[in-house]
């Protein structure tokens, strides 16, 4: 398998509760909105995160949302992973690692229904909020190519 580079995904918090602590570690919910630019698919997004964080510091982001591309296409997605705090960063930051899924009844859309795409995503302030950016990649199989 190989990545290959498809965009780039900017994703802010409009509104998002407290950390909420347990002993085995936290849970945090959130809305978020922003962009996708990758080729055929360019649009905005609108997510919810539903994030645990573990008791060693490490969030599991679980977004769920739509994008809406500029030719009108709806689209659905997933996005799941890991959000590491960078303890040497000034500001603040995070390496966010996450794997996406997205389905589509636009036809001109069809590979993006058929292939895993993966992130490597920046997180810390952005303007007056948090939120991530960074490449997107396809994930492209070569199983078959032999």
């Amino acid at each position: 398998m190989r990545l290959e580079r498809v965009g780039r995904i900017e994703l802010v918090y409009t509104e998002v509760d407290e950390e909420i602590p347990f002993s085995e570690g936290g849970l945090v919910y959130g809305i978020l909105t922003g962009k996708i630019e990758g080729g055929e698919m360019q649009g905005r997004l609108h997510a919810t995160n539903h994030a645990r964080q573990r008791p060693d510091g490490v969030f599991t982001p679980a977004l769920r949302g739509v994008v809406t591309t500029d030719a009108g296409a709806r689209v659905f997605f997933t996005m799941d992973g890991l959000s590491v705090r960078d303890p040497a960063a000034q500001p603040p930051r995070r390496v966010v690692t996450v794997g996406l899924t997205f389905w589509t009844t636009d036809a001109a859309l069809k590979p993006w229904n058929e292939a895993y795409f993966v992130a490597e995503l920046e997180g810390g302030a952005i303007g007056e909020s948090w939120g991530v950016v960074g490449p997107l990649y396809r994930c492209v199989a070569e199983l078959g190519a032999k």
